[in-house]
Protein backbone atom coordinates (compact mmCIF):
# COMPACT_ATOMS: atom_id res chain seq x y z
CA UNK A 1 0.00 0.00 0.00
CA UNK A 2 2.83 2.42 0.81
CA UNK A 3 4.39 1.95 -2.64
CA UNK A 4 1.10 2.99 -4.28
CA UNK A 5 0.99 6.08 -2.09
CA UNK A 6 4.57 7.00 -3.02
CA UNK A 7 3.75 6.52 -6.72
CA UNK A 8 0.73 8.81 -6.40
CA UNK A 9 2.81 11.45 -4.64
CA UNK A 10 5.15 11.61 -7.65
CA UNK A 11 2.24 12.70 -9.83
CA UNK A 12 2.33 16.49 -9.94
CA UNK A 13 -0.95 18.42 -9.99
CA UNK A 14 -1.02 22.19 -10.55
CA UNK A 15 -4.24 23.91 -9.48
CA UNK A 16 -4.64 27.45 -10.86
CA UNK A 17 -6.68 30.37 -9.54
CA UNK A 18 -5.03 33.82 -9.14
CA UNK A 19 -7.98 35.15 -7.11
CA UNK A 20 -7.74 32.34 -4.56
CA UNK A 21 -6.84 33.82 -1.17
CA UNK A 22 -7.45 37.37 -2.41
CA UNK A 23 -11.24 37.16 -2.14
CA UNK A 24 -13.82 34.44 -1.65
CA UNK A 25 -16.76 36.09 -3.42
CA UNK A 26 -16.92 33.42 -6.12
CA UNK A 27 -17.35 29.69 -5.78
CA UNK A 28 -14.45 28.88 -8.11
CA UNK A 29 -11.90 30.29 -5.66
CA UNK A 30 -13.16 28.09 -2.86
CA UNK A 31 -13.32 25.03 -5.10
CA UNK A 32 -9.71 25.56 -6.17
CA UNK A 33 -8.59 25.82 -2.55
CA UNK A 34 -10.59 22.80 -1.36
CA UNK A 35 -9.54 20.57 -4.24
CA UNK A 36 -5.88 21.50 -3.80
CA UNK A 37 -5.98 20.74 -0.08
CA UNK A 38 -7.80 17.41 -0.47
CA UNK A 39 -5.89 16.19 -3.53
CA UNK A 40 -2.66 16.90 -1.65
CA UNK A 41 -3.42 13.79 0.43
CA UNK A 42 -2.89 11.75 -2.76
CA UNK A 43 -0.54 13.71 -5.04
CA UNK A 44 2.20 16.33 -5.16
CA UNK A 45 -0.04 19.39 -5.43
CA UNK A 46 0.59 23.11 -5.69
CA UNK A 47 -2.04 25.84 -5.77
CA UNK A 48 -0.97 28.83 -7.87
CA UNK A 49 -2.76 31.85 -6.39
CA UNK A 50 -2.62 35.53 -5.50
CA UNK A 51 -2.28 35.25 -1.72
CA UNK A 52 -0.93 32.56 0.57
CA UNK A 53 -3.68 30.27 1.80
CA UNK A 54 -3.65 26.69 3.04
CA UNK A 55 -0.72 24.28 2.94
CA UNK A 56 0.17 24.03 -0.77
CA UNK A 57 -0.18 27.59 -2.10
CA UNK A 58 2.42 29.21 -4.34
CA UNK A 59 1.99 32.99 -4.69
CA UNK A 60 3.01 34.44 -8.05
CA UNK A 61 2.87 38.06 -9.26
CA UNK A 62 -0.25 39.14 -11.15
CA UNK A 63 -3.35 41.32 -10.71
CA UNK A 64 -6.21 39.07 -9.53
CA UNK A 65 -9.70 40.25 -10.44
CA UNK A 66 -10.47 41.36 -6.87
CA UNK A 67 -7.52 43.74 -6.75
CA UNK A 68 -8.64 45.61 -9.85
CA UNK A 69 -12.31 45.97 -8.80
CA UNK A 70 -12.07 49.41 -7.16
CA UNK A 71 -9.86 50.81 -9.91
CA UNK A 72 -12.24 49.55 -12.58
CA UNK A 73 -15.20 51.08 -10.74
CA UNK A 74 -13.72 54.52 -10.04
CA UNK A 75 -11.13 55.46 -12.68
CA UNK A 76 -11.65 56.85 -16.17
CA UNK A 77 -9.52 54.13 -17.78
CA UNK A 78 -11.39 51.56 -15.71
CA UNK A 79 -14.60 52.88 -17.21
CA UNK A 80 -13.21 52.34 -20.69
CA UNK A 81 -12.30 48.76 -19.75
CA UNK A 82 -15.85 48.17 -18.54
CA UNK A 83 -17.22 49.34 -21.88
CA UNK A 84 -14.81 47.15 -23.83
CA UNK A 85 -15.14 43.92 -21.82
CA UNK A 86 -18.04 42.23 -20.05
CA UNK A 87 -15.80 41.14 -17.17
CA UNK A 88 -12.71 43.38 -17.35
CA UNK A 89 -11.30 42.11 -14.06
CA UNK A 90 -10.99 38.63 -15.55
CA UNK A 91 -9.26 40.02 -18.66
CA UNK A 92 -6.70 41.86 -16.51
CA UNK A 93 -6.20 38.76 -14.36
CA UNK A 94 -5.66 36.54 -17.40
CA UNK A 95 -3.22 38.97 -19.06
CA UNK A 96 -1.08 39.59 -15.98
CA UNK A 97 -0.97 35.98 -14.78
CA UNK A 98 -0.14 34.32 -18.11
CA UNK A 99 3.66 34.62 -18.23
CA UNK A 100 4.44 34.37 -14.48
CA UNK A 101 2.31 31.24 -14.18
CA UNK A 102 3.53 29.73 -17.45
CA UNK A 103 7.23 30.17 -16.63
CA UNK A 104 6.75 28.71 -13.17
CA UNK A 105 4.93 25.67 -14.53
CA UNK A 106 7.50 25.12 -17.28
CA UNK A 107 10.02 24.71 -14.47
CA UNK A 108 7.85 22.53 -12.20
CA UNK A 109 6.53 20.36 -15.09
CA UNK A 110 3.12 19.23 -13.71
CA UNK A 111 1.56 16.03 -15.01
CA UNK A 112 -1.92 17.53 -14.72
CA UNK A 113 -2.98 21.18 -14.86
CA UNK A 114 -6.32 22.00 -13.24
CA UNK A 115 -7.27 25.62 -14.08
CA UNK A 116 -10.16 27.10 -12.09
CA UNK A 117 -10.20 30.66 -13.45
CA UNK A 118 -11.92 30.10 -16.79
CA UNK A 119 -10.09 31.00 -20.02
CA UNK A 120 -7.11 32.60 -18.24
CA UNK A 121 -5.97 29.35 -16.69
CA UNK A 122 -7.07 27.28 -19.66
CA UNK A 123 -4.81 29.29 -21.98
CA UNK A 124 -1.83 28.52 -19.74
CA UNK A 125 -2.79 24.84 -19.59
CA UNK A 126 -3.18 24.70 -23.39
CA UNK A 127 0.36 26.00 -23.92
CA UNK A 128 1.79 23.59 -21.34
CA UNK A 129 0.02 20.68 -23.01
CA UNK A 130 1.75 21.48 -26.28
CA UNK A 131 5.17 22.26 -24.83
CA UNK A 132 5.61 19.57 -22.16
CA UNK A 133 2.59 17.28 -22.54
CA UNK A 134 0.71 18.19 -19.35
CA UNK A 135 -2.85 16.89 -19.21
CA UNK A 136 -5.73 19.36 -18.77
CA UNK A 137 -8.44 18.64 -16.20
CA UNK A 138 -11.19 21.24 -16.28
CA UNK A 139 -14.45 21.79 -14.41
CA UNK A 140 -16.99 23.84 -16.37
CA UNK A 141 -18.95 25.72 -13.71
CA UNK A 142 -21.11 27.67 -16.15
CA UNK A 143 -22.81 24.48 -17.30
CA UNK A 144 -25.33 25.16 -20.05
CA UNK A 145 -25.88 28.84 -19.23
CA UNK A 146 -26.70 30.89 -22.33
CA UNK A 147 -27.04 27.72 -24.41
CA UNK A 148 -23.60 26.58 -23.30
CA UNK A 149 -21.82 29.70 -24.61
CA UNK A 150 -19.02 29.60 -22.00
CA UNK A 151 -18.68 25.81 -22.24
CA UNK A 152 -18.34 25.94 -26.04
CA UNK A 153 -15.74 28.70 -25.80
CA UNK A 154 -13.69 26.79 -23.23
CA UNK A 155 -13.86 23.55 -25.19
CA UNK A 156 -11.62 25.25 -27.78
CA UNK A 157 -8.76 24.68 -25.29
CA UNK A 158 -9.36 20.92 -25.66
CA UNK A 159 -9.30 19.66 -22.05
CA UNK A 160 -8.27 16.02 -21.71
CA UNK A 161 -11.07 15.47 -19.21
CA UNK A 162 -14.06 17.71 -18.59
CA UNK A 163 -16.04 17.69 -15.35
CA UNK A 164 -19.59 19.07 -15.15
CA UNK A 165 -22.08 19.08 -12.32
CA UNK A 166 -24.90 16.84 -13.55
CA UNK A 167 -25.76 14.05 -15.98
CA UNK A 168 -27.97 16.28 -18.15
CA UNK A 169 -24.91 18.37 -19.00
CA UNK A 170 -22.86 15.21 -19.60
CA UNK A 171 -25.34 14.05 -22.24
CA UNK A 172 -25.39 17.47 -23.90
CA UNK A 173 -21.58 17.57 -24.04
CA UNK A 174 -21.47 14.08 -25.55
CA UNK A 175 -23.93 15.20 -28.21
CA UNK A 176 -21.82 18.25 -29.08
CA UNK A 177 -18.39 16.61 -28.67
CA UNK A 178 -18.68 12.82 -29.07
CA UNK A 179 -14.96 12.21 -28.42
CA UNK A 180 -14.71 14.34 -25.27
CA UNK A 181 -14.00 12.52 -21.98
CA UNK A 182 -16.54 13.93 -19.50
CA UNK A 183 -17.75 13.09 -15.99
CA UNK A 184 -20.46 14.42 -13.67
CA UNK A 185 -19.05 15.30 -10.23
CA UNK A 186 -20.89 17.71 -7.91
CA UNK A 187 -19.25 20.41 -5.84
CA UNK A 188 -18.40 19.62 -2.26
CA UNK A 189 -18.37 21.21 1.18
CA UNK A 190 -15.79 20.97 3.97
CA UNK A 191 -17.74 19.59 6.91
CA UNK A 192 -14.85 20.27 9.28
CA UNK A 193 -14.95 23.97 8.41
CA UNK A 194 -18.70 24.51 8.07
CA UNK A 195 -20.61 23.19 11.07
CA UNK A 196 -22.98 24.21 13.84
CA UNK A 197 -20.14 24.38 16.38
CA UNK A 198 -18.36 27.68 17.01
CA UNK A 199 -18.78 31.40 17.60
CA UNK A 200 -21.53 33.52 16.08
CA UNK A 201 -21.80 37.15 15.04
CA UNK A 202 -24.09 39.45 17.01
CA UNK A 203 -26.17 41.76 14.82
CA UNK A 204 -28.18 44.77 15.97
CA UNK A 205 -30.96 44.04 13.51
CA UNK A 206 -34.70 43.45 13.80
CA UNK A 207 -36.05 39.90 14.21
CA UNK A 208 -34.70 36.74 12.61
CA UNK A 209 -31.96 36.93 10.00
CA UNK A 210 -31.84 35.99 6.32
CA UNK A 211 -28.39 35.77 4.70
CA UNK A 212 -27.49 36.20 1.03
CA UNK A 213 -23.89 35.71 -0.18
CA UNK A 214 -22.52 36.58 -3.61
CA UNK A 215 -20.69 39.01 -5.86
CA UNK A 216 -22.34 42.44 -5.96
CA UNK A 217 -22.48 42.94 -9.70
CA UNK A 218 -25.71 43.68 -11.57
CA UNK A 219 -24.27 42.18 -14.77
CA UNK A 220 -23.85 38.69 -13.38
CA UNK A 221 -26.54 36.08 -12.71
CA UNK A 222 -26.77 36.42 -8.91
CA UNK A 223 -29.79 38.80 -8.97
CA UNK A 224 -29.21 40.03 -5.42
CA UNK A 225 -31.84 42.73 -5.86
CA UNK A 226 -34.58 40.06 -5.83
CA UNK A 227 -33.94 39.08 -2.22
CA UNK A 228 -33.86 42.72 -1.12
CA UNK A 229 -37.20 43.31 -2.83
CA UNK A 230 -38.72 40.14 -1.35
CA UNK A 231 -37.51 40.97 2.17
CA UNK A 232 -39.45 44.23 1.97
CA UNK A 233 -42.53 41.97 2.37
CA UNK A 234 -41.15 40.01 5.36
CA UNK A 235 -41.47 42.83 7.89
CA UNK A 236 -40.35 41.07 11.07
CA UNK A 237 -36.98 39.85 9.75
CA UNK A 238 -33.73 41.39 8.50
CA UNK A 239 -31.32 40.79 5.64
CA UNK A 240 -27.54 40.38 5.84
CA UNK A 241 -25.95 40.82 2.41
CA UNK A 242 -22.38 39.49 2.30
CA UNK A 243 -20.17 40.20 -0.69
CA UNK A 244 -18.26 42.81 -2.62
CA UNK A 245 -18.15 44.02 -6.20
CA UNK A 246 -18.46 46.93 -8.55
CA UNK A 247 -22.13 47.53 -7.64
CA UNK A 248 -21.75 47.41 -3.86
CA UNK A 249 -22.95 51.01 -3.44
CA UNK A 250 -26.05 50.29 -5.52
CA UNK A 251 -27.08 47.34 -3.37
CA UNK A 252 -26.39 49.18 -0.14
CA UNK A 253 -28.59 52.06 -1.30
CA UNK A 254 -31.38 49.69 -2.38
CA UNK A 255 -31.25 47.78 0.90
CA UNK A 256 -31.43 50.91 3.00
CA UNK A 257 -34.24 52.31 0.86
CA UNK A 258 -36.49 49.21 0.99
CA UNK A 259 -35.57 47.78 4.40
CA UNK A 260 -34.08 50.61 6.45
CA UNK A 261 -30.99 50.71 8.65
CA UNK A 262 -32.50 48.39 11.29
CA UNK A 263 -33.30 45.59 8.82
CA UNK A 264 -30.34 45.62 6.44
CA UNK A 265 -26.60 45.16 6.69
CA UNK A 266 -23.96 44.72 3.98
CA UNK A 267 -20.61 43.23 4.91
CA UNK A 268 -17.52 41.65 3.36
CA UNK A 269 -15.73 38.88 5.23
CA UNK A 270 -12.64 36.78 4.80
CA UNK A 271 -12.95 33.11 3.89
CA UNK A 272 -12.05 32.12 7.45
CA UNK A 273 -14.99 34.12 8.84
CA UNK A 274 -17.69 32.65 6.59
CA UNK A 275 -18.52 29.59 8.77
CA UNK A 276 -19.18 31.94 11.69
CA UNK A 277 -21.54 33.99 9.51
CA UNK A 278 -23.56 30.99 8.28
CA UNK A 279 -24.07 29.88 11.91
CA UNK A 280 -25.28 33.34 12.87
CA UNK A 281 -28.42 33.47 10.72
CA UNK A 282 -31.75 31.66 10.51
CA UNK A 283 -32.19 31.17 6.74
CA UNK A 284 -29.88 31.35 3.73
CA UNK A 285 -30.99 32.35 0.23
CA UNK A 286 -29.45 33.11 -3.15
CA UNK A 287 -31.85 33.92 -6.05
CA UNK A 288 -29.31 33.46 -8.86
CA UNK A 289 -30.49 32.52 -12.34
CA UNK A 290 -29.43 29.19 -13.83
CA UNK A 291 -26.87 28.46 -11.13
CA UNK A 292 -24.81 25.52 -12.43
CA UNK A 293 -24.35 24.32 -8.85
CA UNK A 294 -24.10 26.86 -6.06
CA UNK A 295 -21.88 25.57 -3.28
CA UNK A 296 -22.95 28.37 -0.93
CA UNK A 297 -26.16 26.40 -0.43
CA UNK A 298 -24.12 23.46 0.86
CA UNK A 299 -22.07 25.71 3.15
CA UNK A 300 -25.27 27.03 4.71
CA UNK A 301 -26.76 23.55 5.11
CA UNK A 302 -23.57 22.22 6.71
CA UNK A 303 -23.82 25.09 9.21
CA UNK A 304 -27.34 23.97 10.14
CA UNK A 305 -29.06 26.75 8.17
CA UNK A 306 -32.04 25.93 5.90
CA UNK A 307 -32.12 27.31 2.36
CA UNK A 308 -34.60 29.09 0.09
CA UNK A 309 -33.65 28.94 -3.59
CA UNK A 310 -34.99 29.09 -7.15
CA UNK A 311 -36.81 25.98 -8.32
CA UNK A 312 -34.71 23.89 -10.71
CA UNK A 313 -33.39 20.34 -10.84
CA UNK A 314 -29.90 21.07 -9.56
CA UNK A 315 -31.05 23.06 -6.54
CA UNK A 316 -33.69 20.49 -5.68
CA UNK A 317 -30.87 17.92 -5.60
CA UNK A 318 -28.69 20.10 -3.38
CA UNK A 319 -31.38 21.22 -0.93
CA UNK A 320 -33.47 18.06 -0.64
CA UNK A 321 -35.93 18.42 2.23
CA UNK A 322 -33.74 20.96 4.05
CA UNK A 323 -35.29 24.04 2.51
CA UNK A 324 -37.79 25.50 0.07
CA UNK A 325 -37.59 26.07 -3.69
CA UNK A 326 -39.85 28.66 -5.30
CA UNK A 327 -40.25 31.12 -8.16
CA UNK A 328 -37.94 33.88 -6.92
CA UNK A 329 -39.02 36.18 -9.75
CA UNK A 330 -42.49 36.20 -8.19
CA UNK A 331 -41.93 38.69 -5.39
CA UNK A 332 -44.93 37.54 -3.34
CA UNK A 333 -44.06 33.84 -3.63
CA UNK A 334 -40.41 34.48 -2.75
CA UNK A 335 -41.39 36.51 0.31
CA UNK A 336 -43.79 33.78 1.45
CA UNK A 337 -41.12 31.11 1.07
CA UNK A 338 -38.68 33.14 3.17
CA UNK A 339 -41.33 33.72 5.84
CA UNK A 340 -42.22 30.02 5.93
CA UNK A 341 -38.57 28.98 6.17
CA UNK A 342 -38.06 31.37 9.09
CA UNK A 343 -41.04 29.89 10.95
CA UNK A 344 -40.25 26.18 10.33
CA UNK A 345 -38.39 23.91 12.75
CA UNK A 346 -35.90 22.22 10.44
CA UNK A 347 -34.21 20.14 13.17
CA UNK A 348 -31.14 18.29 11.73
CA UNK A 349 -32.31 18.18 8.12
CA UNK A 350 -29.79 20.78 6.82
CA UNK A 351 -26.81 18.94 8.35
CA UNK A 352 -28.00 15.54 7.13
CA UNK A 353 -28.39 16.88 3.59
CA UNK A 354 -24.95 18.53 3.53
CA UNK A 355 -23.24 15.32 4.68
CA UNK A 356 -23.96 13.81 1.25
CA UNK A 357 -21.51 16.30 -0.35
CA UNK A 358 -18.33 16.16 1.77
CA UNK A 359 -15.17 17.38 0.01
CA UNK A 360 -13.34 14.24 1.01
CA UNK A 361 -15.83 12.15 -0.99
CA UNK A 362 -15.76 14.56 -3.95
CA UNK A 363 -11.95 14.58 -4.03
CA UNK A 364 -11.94 10.79 -4.33
CA UNK A 365 -14.13 11.09 -7.43
CA UNK A 366 -11.59 13.51 -8.94
CA UNK A 367 -8.79 11.14 -7.97
CA UNK A 368 -10.56 8.40 -9.89
CA UNK A 369 -10.66 10.64 -12.98
CA UNK A 370 -6.98 11.53 -12.63
CA UNK A 371 -5.87 7.93 -12.11
CA UNK A 372 -8.05 6.15 -14.65
CA UNK A 373 -8.55 8.77 -17.37
CA UNK A 374 -5.58 11.14 -17.25
CA UNK A 375 -2.78 8.95 -15.89
CA UNK A 376 -4.25 5.72 -17.35
CA UNK A 377 -3.52 3.74 -14.20
CA UNK A 378 -5.03 0.31 -13.69
CA UNK A 379 -6.96 0.77 -10.46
Amino acid sequence: MSSISEQDKRIKIAVIHPECGVSWNGGSQISAYEMAEHLAAHYDVELLCGKRVGSVSVVLPCVPRGRSANWLATSYIGGLFRKMFGYPGMVIEAATSFFPYLFHLLRSKPDVVYPNNDYGGLAIAWVLKRLIGSKILYTERAGLLSDGHVLKRNMKFKPDHLVVFNEDTVQTVKGWYPDQAVSAIPNGVDLSRFSTVGDKFEFSLTGKLVLCVGTLNRKNHKRMELVIQAMAHVPHASLVLCGDGVDKDYYIALGRELLGENRFKQMSLSFDEMPKLYRSVDVFTLPSANEPFGRVYLEALASGTPVVAPDDGMRRTIIGDAGIVCDVENNEQYAQALATALETDWQDKPIEQASKFSWAAIALQYKDVIDKSLMKKNC
